[in-house]
């Protein structure tokens, strides 16, 4: 029995003795542990679709943002495009993915087509669509151009580009900086920015900001007055975007206040009207010696008759049609389109050739998209030309940054 006991001891001492290991692996199963395993583990390596397995899961990607907004810049109103546009408007495009923060040369440019798409609308109820959707295209990039001076960022290539030359390079390779810089156009403001700037009132605040443009040109000296020149038209620039004639003030006082400052810096004498002392009376001062107390030195009426060289100087520098006229928008467009890139001994044949050309096609035009009301076209040759040049060539008001030659002293 002893025997028999010892046996049935040990028989149980075998069966309950695993019972410490059951509990052991009992412990490795933590609700955690499968997952911190497979991290240890290397990624499951995913099968290849093109060979014929599964598909592998998506990973996500990091968005990369381009530099240009697709549909950005807007094309160069054609005549057959408005057209169809007119007949046929297309539904408003969807907003442009943008992200989050940063990145705000794309905002400057999504605001530049949402501010063009509803002029090219209102260009359809307008007499003369064309000329009235390429004034506002012109317009548009102008002021995105203006802002992308705003900023300290680098601009869009083409606004380093002035007039035709900027209009050549926004139409013919919006993306390429090498074709802005293929075609680029040298030009020289007509000197020096006038000293002191007029006073900014109610009667020149039109001037003062649907010329600036024109105004800015290459950046000036590195003087008192050159640096009041860029600062004032870069403050400009922001009063001219709510048509602030108080900003605009402010910032013409401020900037004379601070000229005094720097030239008293680096000169013995100053200027006379700085030394009044600060207040009304420095104000009166630099206002009555004004050269240009309403901003229109750069208004100009000009002929287009007999296009030459010293003129097409300043229709291929920075330029603004004041009329939109017909037929002046189509033949001036015309003309510095095909001439402007040429050589300069090239360019008054061209700009001839182009006048002929245009004439020829406006008279060939239904006149229901354009009556002639000089009854010109009517006329044969040389009576034609004759009469386009008096009647729709002659007197062209125009606002250019390079002054005009006195009529009849073109060479």
């Amino acid at each position: 029995m002893a025997a028999l006991g010892l046996l049935l001891l040990l028989l149980g001492a075998a069966v309950v003795a695993p019972e410490p290991m059951v509990q052991e692996r009992l412990v490795l199963q933590h609700p955690h542990m499968e997952q911190l395993l497979q991290e240890e583990l290397p990624p499951p390596s995913l099968p290849d679709i093109l060979a014929g397995g599964a598909a592998p899961v998506p990973r996500r990607v990091p968005t990369v943002w381009a530099n240009t907004l697709d549909g950005f810049p807007p094309a160069w109103p054609e005549a057959a495009a408005v057209s169809r546009h007119c007949r046929h408007p297309p539904p408003p495009p969807p907003a442009p993915q943008l992200p989050p923060n940063a990145f705000a040369h794309l905002r400057r440019q999504a605001a530049a087509l949402d501010t063009f798409r509803p002029r090219l609308d209102t260009c359809c109820r307008h007499r003369a669509p064309l000329p009235c959707a390429r004034h506002a295209w012109k317009d548009v990039l102008d002021n995105f151009c203006t802002d992308e001076f705003g900023v300290k960022t680098r601009q869009f290539h083409c606004c380093h580009q002035h007039g035709a030359a900027r209009r050549r390079c926004f139409t013919q390779d919006p993306d390429g900086a090498e074709a802005a810089a293929a075609v680029m156009v040298a030009w020289e403001p007509t000197g020096k920015a006038p000293f002191p700037p007029g006073e900014p009132t109610a009667a020149n605040m039109e001037n003062i900001c649907g010329l600036r443009e024109l105004r800015l040109g290459p950046p000036g000296p590195a003087d008192p007055r050159g640096r009041l020149h860029l600062r004032l038209e870069r403050d400009y620039g922001r009063c001219c975007r709510n048509g602030s004639l108080a900003c605009a003030h402010s910032a013409w006082q401020k900037g004379l206040e601070r000229f005094c400052r720097e030239e008293a810096a680096v000169k013995t004498r100053q200027h006379r009207c700085c030394q009044r002392g600060a207040g009304r009376a420095r104000v009166r001062c630099f206002a009555a010696m004004a050269p240009h107390p309403a901003y229109d030195r750069e208004l100009h009426n000009v002929s287009l008759a007999l296009p030459g060289p010293a003129l097409l100087r300043t229709l291929c520098g920075p330029t603004r049609l004041l009329t939109d006229r017909r037929p002046v928008p189509e033949l001036l467009g015309a003309m510095t389109a095909a001439c402007c890139p040429l050589p300069p001994e090239e360019q008054s044949t061209c700009a001839q050739e182009q006048l002929s050309q245009g004439i020829v096609t406006l008279c060939a035009t239904p006149q229901d998209a354009w009556r002639d009301p000089q009854g010109c076209c009517s006329r044969g040759d040389p009576e034609r030309r004759h009469c386009f040049d008096t009647a729709y060539l002659g007197q062209v008001p125009l606002g250019a940054a390079v002054a005009p030659p006195p009529l009849g002293h073109d060479e």
